[in-house]
């Protein structure tokens, strides 16, 4: 399973923002990898959603890149991540 790494979300829009041509068939798995200034990552869990949910936001062309902009809220935990950096599966999938 390939992990997609963010490596900042869009603040202003608390979103992040997916490139069209790195989507999954089915589901696309997620890791914001943005830190604090202590190290700490703001947004721990790795994180899912899929093609046909993407496809519904709305697209940006940043660079010479489509980026469809998905809020951080409506994206799905895939996996727990304590802390310690321990990791369990969602049960709640």
């Amino acid at each position: 399973m390939l992990t997609l790494q963010i490596k900042a979300p869009i603040w202003h829009k608390r979103a992040v923002g997916i490139a069209e041509h790195r989507l999954s068939a089915g589901e696309t798995v997620l890791e914001i990898a943005f830190t604090d200034k202590k190290g700490n990552k703001v947004y721990p869990h790795i994180f899912s959603i899929t093609r046909e949910k993407i496809l519904k936001y709305p697209l940006e062309i940043r660079y010479g890149v489509r980026l469809r902009i998905v809020p951080i809220q409506d994206l799905t935990i895939h996996t727990f991540r304590e802390a310690d950096g321990t990791e369990k599966p969602n049960p709640y999938r």
